[in-house]
């Protein structure tokens, strides 16, 4: 109902009819009411009357039709028009009948006012026409058209085969739709409509078979099991463009191509999420192949993906485990019915082959066409490398090779054919290589790359090396794990080198024979030997017929000799023996003559060969043979044109002084020889002895054959000076002394005989006179005239050295006795040596120091000269092993004496490189061996005569070296990392026990440990001096080991090392290399020393030197608390090692003792090996997961103690102490150390839960019995440590100021670092019921509470932490709630009359609609409550209600009955102050009016048969709608009741003015509001009036005093029903008319007078 609206000031308010002074005046002419004149309906007073009541029944009738009938039909057409979606759907642990979904959707079309959607049932999800399953969903709320959903929920499967068909859909159609039904609850509008049908279909997008899978990895990384295949990673990247995603676990996917089952992969830990792309880490088995298509199939694959090539691939699902073992059907069968398509390309065609090595390449120009040459290679390598690590062999190779020259593509290779090939891996393990040779394939040049060819062709012959390019396609035949598989199209590009034939000047041409094949009139035939070295890798053949032949033009001293001829040139890569002609034209020239003259007297030249341009018939090959120019040396004829000659004295001589002479003339030719003329001067000592000249004069020769020539006169020098020096100086060679020749051939008859050596003092042993000519030699000077076949020419030839015979008529020499005697003495004497050096052995040859004695070498001095050498033999099981020649020096024998031998840098040959690597293998390791000593040809100078042709055999024995096992290693290191390994420095000594030593050079060991080989050492500059001691310093590496059987050696030589140990080691020659090279024979020999040798130790090193467990989590809910489960994800250890070397630890496994204190082991915690981490030097980081600590039984009391430290206070110390076992990533190799001992204090950070303190949050109170009061609550707890501790159920006592206020139960207590909240159930009990009463009152008065949190011994049922639970002492403030009780909808309906009579207490019936703020049932027993209006007290309950209020609702209670007090002080203090403050009440309105409300309520929480407790609740403000009911009583006024004719004064503002006749005193009540007791003051005030004629006078009047004394008129003879208007005055003129109507109706006095 609207206010009627104010007059101004200076008028009286209008009424709905007309006021006149006449209608009253009417009233004082007649006893009887008089009906006015009729006037239209509207202004009728009736018509009003009717309205008024026609709108309250309306109001009656309409409001609770729009609240009951209408509202739920608006609710339920709202739900059915509104909108449902979800943005994401997340399935976690999916089993055979339930799954966890979380989700998050919004709500539209919800309609214009806010509500609180509530789902009392489980939301049935339908999908064709089939029950899934069900879910219970939270209230949400919607607002301006608009809500959300987000919860986390079970979903409950109710038939499974229709979930997997419904799976199915989900995984492979774009789109699916769900049917929601369920009844729901609808709070809007302070209204609860229920029962509300929910039948909602949601469309949702399917994940569509996963459209555009991904796949970011493709690795093969390795071998399978023998016969398994090839282990298979992908990482497939799955677009979910579905909001929905599931945790998927364990799935098992068959990958396919085709109708080819490739093989299964696997993915642990997989899960797909909505709307985003997912990434599966697959891993797995690609299948062996047996069938030709299959194999095909994988072999297109390949090829496909080598090429940058898309594959179709597929991937079907096999299974989903969840949980990594069980399989869930439902999800399995959507697995299984996704069909993955799944393009296979690498992102770019991949290089796999790396380069190309041609290595000797021919080019045979056997075909007609000179540029298409057939080209072969048969050592081609191609380096690939496998963008895989799985095995591969590939035994067939073809290509298709493109040959790029000058920025062009020149010539073309097709080796279509398959051809063998081998496969080799390379020695570091990167990659591999393939062998294969290139068959005849023609060069096809094309046609307009000639030039480029020629080109290409001359670089070649004249350079040091040509680069080109090749480039085309491959194809292998491959042997794999999964079978023969084909690849083709490998594309390949590679820049290659040939290495040119630098024009044949590398090395000289050397012609190794000249031989004169015949004699033309022009020149000489020659027949060459040559020994031409290409170096190059490029074979030439120039095939057969004339354009075969190749010619080069000789030259010597600037002059052409002629023309060098090779029928056909075939030379291939090193050195070429080939034959050649030649056509020598010496005639004209002088450089011809100086030739053919040097030739002859066996002096070499030095001829130049040149080429040119016609030196081919081949074009291309023409060009480059035209640069050629090289120089070669002709070798002179070593063959002696005079071979000797025999001199016979005439009888006559002596008077003619000629001789006849007799030539041997040898002819080194193949055609004859001629002799045509001589002239020849005979030389002995530079003295001539004789002469022949004979100008004409024919002696032939016939070709390659001796022949002596007729009897030549020999004109002699007979002088006396000739012949005696002649015959002095042969006596001298001769030494002929007549003496020491008797003493000789006494010796000769016995060898054993002693002869003084003063017999030969002095003694040099005479030819016999005249008989001393024996081994004459004479030197012969000539000129001679010759013919060679049809060739003449002329030749001056000196000759030294022809041996001259002559016979018995001038030879009258004493017999030969010195060789016997001499051989003699040589078999005697004894032959020992003290030591040898072999100093810079080389492959043949090296020198030796040797010491020693020849020993009983005869009476006489003698020089020993070795011309021969002499040959040393290894005596090995009986038999003589040659192993060299030693180059003796002459040795000087002192008589009776010997030779003391001091030998330095004596040449040794080696005559069998095998052999001696034998003997030196032998000796070693021998302790002593035997030489044979064998020399032949000896010439031992005795008396001054040789003695040529002596023998000597001797045995010799050496001390051996014994295995040289006194290698003693005095220290080592490991500095730094070295390519390929650990750099390893060694300081050692090696005694050598024999009397042999060697300059060794560098030498290489390798290091063996448990029968591996770890590395190697070396030295350089080794000298084994014998039987001395050698001090060594040695590099070398710990190699990287690949091998499992490596890995474990070198971890156990570390661990040894580390503890303390002397690792034995066994040191095996690897290699030697003297300053001069390697030599064969000493390294295979070498290769067989094999040493014991120990590393020094290092003593026990401290390794880990700290162990800090940064986080640390344990699980004391296991079935024994003294074996509590442990885990860490940050461990920190610090270490170090006594080497410098870079080590990364990645693994790491530990058997650790608690110590507490040191030495003693209170617990074990062993750790499995798991990763590691070095995160900086010397500290690593590492890891593990549910392990046990398993406690000692005889320490339990301290392992509780330690668990009290770590639960309540700041931290604790113990040791740790054990063994660790480490996998270290070193250059050697990931290493296994095991064993480490370990022995560190650590320190662990307690969780301190004292200090700091406990939070209650989330305090919802959920149920009751009539023993406690169920309340749910966080408990907040900080863990400042690293610790994650899982306790279980743990029970916390609370109390408040003083008083055990029950028990909170944590059901699984899991405390992590930082702040923990727990959810925990408390039975409050208090100990009394105030205590009670008092903490409820102040919680829903949102009253803040200190709570005392403390543990006790029976907190927790673990053995192991009742010590630690009993001394945790918390406290926690918290806060009530601040929901008010009293809510919106609370209502009064006072009865005006009840209120305005003063004779008994005034009864309203009231309504209270109470708000129940737990999460349980609220049962109100009892309630008893004041009501306070504007600080008045307005009334009390008491009464009991009886009502329940359900969760978190708000529900009306029965209707009680506010008392109010009687009497006329309530009446003017509170009643009509209230009334004038709300004067629409009179006229019917409701009006919302604030009370403060006091109240005290005996509930029981958790309903009827809960939790009873009495509840001290005050609320302010509690608006409280009014209505005011009953009508003014009728009946005429008494006269008394008149209105006043003087003015009053009307105050509205809290002032009530009595009103009272003009005759009577008129008492005015004022009263005045505060916050206390109102007080009433009575004023009495005496009015005058005076008559006048016939009417009162009138006083100026107020416009309020004017409306009352209108109603006043009015209401003479009736009271109104209301007042006339809500002016203050006239309300409340008209509330003490009724209360006086009321008085006198009742038989007292009116109260208001």
């Amino acid at each position: 109902m609207t206010e009627t609206t104010k007059a101004p000031s200076n008028q009286v308010e209008h009424l709905p009819y007309d006021e006149r002074d006449e209608d009253y005046h009417e009233f004082e002419e007649y006893d009887e009411v008089t009906k006015p004149a009729a006037r239209p309906f509207y202004k009728r007073r009736k018509y009003w009357i009717f309205c008024a009541i026609m709108t309250v029944i309306i109001v009656a009738v309409a409001v609770p039709i729009a609240l009951f009938v209408i509202l739920p039909k608006v609710a339920q057409s709202i739900l059915n028009g509104s909108t449902m979606s979800f943005d994401d759907i997340q399935i976690t642990e999916p089993t055979n009948t339930t799954l966890q979904m979380s989700m998050k959707g919004t709500l539209g079309d919800t309609g214009p006012f806010s509500a609180t959607i509530q789902f009392p049932e489980p939301i049935q999800v339908y999908y064709n026409e089939k029950l899934l399953g069900s879910m219970n969903l939270k209230d949400t709320k919607a607002s301006g058209g608009k809500g959300s959903i987000s919860d986390s929920t079970t979903f409950n499967i109710n038939d499974a085969e229709a979930f997997g068909s419904f799976s199915a859909d989900m995984m492979n159609n774009p789109t699916f739709t769900w049917v929601l039904k369920s009844k729901i609850t609808l709070k809007a509008l302070g209204r609860t409509v229920e029962n509300l049908d929910l039948n909602k279909a949601l469309n949702l997008n399917g994940m569509g078979g996963f459209p555009d899978v991904k796949i970011l990895k493709f690795d093969l990384p390795s071998d399978a099991a023998p016969g398994q295949g090839i282990n298979l990673q992908i990482d497939t990247a799955m677009n979910n463009p579905s909001p929905i995603g599931i945790t998927l676990g364990t799935i098992v996917l068959d990958i396919s191509t085709g109708t080819t089952k490739l093989g299964q992969v696997r993915a642990t830990g997989a899960s797909l999420m909505g709307k985003s792309e997912s990434v599966l880490n697959l891993t797995g088995t690609m299948y062996p192949q047996t069938t030709p298509q299959d194999l095909a199939a994988v072999s297109a694959l390949f090829s496909a993906y080598i090429a940058g090539q898309a594959s179709q691939t597929e991937a079907r699902g096999v299974s989903v485990l969840p949980d990594g073992v069980n399989e869930v059907g439902w999800l399995s069968v959507g697995l299984k019915s996704m069909v993955l398509k799944v393009p296979l390309q690498s992102p770019e065609p991949l290089n796999i082959i790396k380069s190309i090595e041609l290595g000797a390449m021919g080019m045979n120009w056997t075909n007609a066409d000179a540029y298409a040459p057939l080209a072969n290679s048969p050592g081609v390598i191609a380096a690939f490398q496998m963008p895989f690590g799985f095995s591969l062999n590939v035994t067939q190779v073809q290509n298709n090779m493109t040959v790029i020259y000058n920025g062009k593509n020149m010539a073309v290779l097709n080796a279509a054919d398959w051809g063998p090939a081998v496969t080799t891996k390379d020695t570091n393990g990167t990659g591999s290589s393939i062998n294969f040779a290139l068959p005849p394939t023609p060069f096809a040049i094309n046609a307009d790359s000639h030039p480029d060819f020629d080109d290409f062709v001359t670089k070649l012959t004249v350079g040091s090396s040509q680069a080109f390019t090749v480039t085309g396609f491959a194809g292998t035949v491959a042997q794999t794990p999964i079978g023969e598989v084909r690849i083709t199209g490998i594309p390949f590009k590679s820049d290659v080198s040939l290495a040119g034939l630098q024009g044949l000047k590398t090395e000289p041409t050397v012609i190794n024979s000249l031989t004169v094949i015949g004699g033309l009139p022009t020149g000489l035939q020659i027949a060459l030997n040559l020994t031409m070295v290409n170096p190059s890798q490029l074979s030439i053949y120039t095939g057969t017929g004339d354009r075969a032949a190749v010619t080069f033009a000789m030259m010597y001293q600037g002059d052409n000799v002629g023309t060098v001829i090779f029928p056909v040139l075939d030379l291939a890569p090193g050195q070429n023996v080939r034959e050649a002609g030649a056509l020598f034209t010496p005639t004209g020239t002088t450089g011809g003559q100086a030739l053919l003259q040097n030739y002859m007297t066996n002096k070499p030249s030095v001829v130049d060969i040149f080429g040119s341009a016609s030196s081919s018939g081949i074009a291309p090959l023409a060009a480059g043979l035209a640069q050629v120019q090289i120089q070669s040396n002709m070798p002179g004829n070593p063959a002696q044109l005079l071979l000797g000659t025999s001199l016979t004295i005439l009888d006559d001589t002596g008077k003619t002084g000629v001789a006849m002479a007799s030539v041997i003339v040898n002819n080194p030719f193949i055609p004859g020889l001629t002799i045509k003329s001589i002239k020849s001067t005979v030389m002995y000592n530079g003295r001539q002895l004789g002469a022949i000249d004979i100008p004409d004069v024919t002696i032939q020769v016939p070709g390659m054959t001796q022949q002596a020539s007729q009897p030549l006169p020999l004109t002699m020098d007979l002088s006396i000076d000739s012949l005696i020096s002649l015959m002095v100086d042969q006596a001298k060679v001769n030494n002929l002394n007549s003496a020491p020749i008797i003493a000789l051939s006494q010796m000769a008859k016995d060898p054993s005989v002693k002869i003084p050596s003063s017999v030969f003092a002095g003694f040099n042993l005479p030819t016999f006179v005249k008989a001393a000519m024996v081994g004459l030699k004479v030197d012969v000077s000539m000129q001679v005239d010759v013919l060679v076949g049809e060739y003449a020419t002329s030749l001056t030839l000196t000759q030294p050295g022809v041996p001259t015979a002559t016979d018995d008529t001038i030879l009258k020499l004493l017999p030969i006795v010195g060789t016997p005697i001499a051989q003699a003495i040589v078999d005697l004497a004894t032959l020992s040596f003290t030591s040898v050096m072999i100093n810079s052995p080389a492959e043949t040859d090296f020198t030796t120091n040797i010491n020693g004695l020849i020993a009983n070498t005869g009476p006489f001095d003698a020089d020993i000269s070795f011309p021969s050498g002499s040959s040393v033999a290894w005596i090995n099981g009986g038999s003589e092993v040659s192993i060299g020649q030693i180059a003796m020096p002459v040795v000087a024998a002192k008589a009776d004496v010997g030779a003391v031998l001091a030998l330095t840098n004596v040449p040794f040959h080696v005559t069998n490189g095998g052999n001696m690597g034998d003997f030196v293998g032998y000796s070693l390791k021998a302790e002593s061996f035997e030489w044979s000593v064998v020399a032949t040809n000896m010439t031992v100078t005795a008396m001054g005569a040789p003695i040529p042709n002596i023998s000597m055999k001797k045995t010799v024995t050496l001390k051996g070296f014994n295995g040289l096992q006194g290698l003693v290693i005095q220290k080592f290191d490991l500095p730094s990392n070295d390519p390929d390994g650990i750099h390893l420095v060694l300081t050692a000594s090696l005694p050598n026990p024999s009397n042999v030593g060697i300059e060794m050079g560098t030498v290489q060991f390798s290091n063996i440990y448990q029968g591996q080989e770890l590395g190697f050492v070396q030295t350089v500059g080794l000298k084994l001096l014998p039987e001395a001691i050698t001090p060594i310093a040695m590099e070398g590496t710990l190699t990287k080991q690949t091998s499992e059987a490596g890995l474990a050696a070198l971890g156990d030589l570390f661990r040894t090392t580390l503890n303390g140990g002397s690792p034995n080691l066994i040191v095996k020659g690897k290699s030697v290399t003297p300053a001069g090279g390697p030599v064969s024979w000493l390294s295979s020999a070498f290769g067989s020393l094999t040493m014991n040798v120990s590393l020094p130790s290092i003593g026990k090193q401290d390794i880990i030197t700290g162990i800090t467990l940064k986080t640390m989590t344990l699980d004391f809910t296991g079935p024994d608390p003294y074996s509590v489960m442990t885990s860490s994800d940050n461990i920190e250890a610090n270490y170090h090692i006594p080497f410098a070397f870079p080590l990364n630890i990645v693994q790491v496994a530990e058997d650790m003792n608690i110590q507490l204190p040191q030495g003693n082991n209170v617990a074990n915690l062993k750790l499995p090996l798991g990763p590691a981490q070095t995160i900086s030097p010397g500290v690593l980081k590492t890891a593990y997961a549910n392990q046990p600590l398993n406690v000692d039984g005889s320490h339990h009391e301290t392992f509780n103690a330690f668990s009290k430290i770590l639960t309540t206070g700041p931290g604790v110390s113990f040791f740790l102490a054990g063994t660790a076992d480490t996998v270290a990533d070193t250059a050697a190799g990931a290493v296994t150390i095991p064993g480490i001992a370990v022995s560190v204090q650590s320190t662990m950070v307690g969780m301190n839960l004292n200090a700091g303190g406990a939070a209650i949050t989330n305090i919802s109170i959920t149920g009751g019995t009539p023993q406690y009061l169920e309340i749910h609550q966080n408990v907040v707890l900080q863990n400042p440590s690293g610790l994650t501790v899982k306790v279980g159920e743990v029970g916390f006592n609370i109390g408040y100021a003083g008083h055990a206020m029950g028990r909170a139960v944590v059901a699984n207590m899991v405390l992590v670092p930082g702040a923990n909240t727990l959810p925990a159930i408390f039975h409050m009990t208090p100990d009394s019921d105030a205590v009670r009463d008092a903490f409820l009152s102040g919680f829903v008065a949102g009253a803040s509470f200190t709570l005392d949190v403390t543990g006790a011994a029976d907190s927790t049922t673990v053995a192991s932490l009742q010590d630690a639970m009993a001394s945790v002492k918390l406290s926690s403030t918290i806060t009530g709630i601040t929901d008010k009780l009293i809510g919106p909808g609370t209502s009064a309906e006072p009865n005006l009359l009840e209120m305005l009579q003063i004779l008994h207490p005034r009864a309203t019936p009231v309504q209270v609609m109470v708000y129940n703020p737990f999460d349980t049932p609220l049962y109100i027993k009892h309630m008893t409550a004041s009501n306070v209006w504007s600080g008045k007290n307005f009334g009390t309950i008491d009464q009991d209600v009886g009502m329940t209020v359900p969760p978190k609702s708000s529900v009306l209670s029965p209707t009680v009955t506010m008392t109010s007090p009687a009497g006329l002080d309530f009446m003017v203090s509170t009643l009509v102050p209230f009334m004038l403050a709300n004067p629409s009440l009179l006229f019917g309105a409701t009006v919302e009016i604030p009370f403060d409300i006091t109240a005290t309520i005996v509930a029981a929480v958790g309903g009827a048969n809960g939790y009873t407790g009495n509840v001290q609740y005050k609320q302010l403000a509690a608006g409280i709608k009014v209505t005011v009911g009953g009508k003014a009583p009728a009946g005429a006024l008494p006269p008394g009741l008149l209105p006043p004719t003087t003015n009053t004064t009307s105050v509205a503002t809290g002032t009530a003015t009595t009103i009272a006749p003009t005759v009577s005193p008129m008492t005015t009540i004022t009263t005045t509001t505060t916050t206390e007791v109102p007080t009433t003051t009575i004023t009495t005030t005496t009015t005058t009036t005076t008559a006048g004629a016939g009417s009162p006078t009138a006083s100026p009047k107020t416009s309020s005093s004017a409306v009352a004394e209108a109603l006043f008129k009015r209401q003479v003879q009736t009271l109104t029903e209301v007042p006339s208007s809500q002016d203050p005055a006239v309300v409340e003129a008209w509330l003490k008319l009724v209360a006086n109507k009321l008085a006198l109706d009742a038989g007292v006095a009116a109260p208001f007078v």
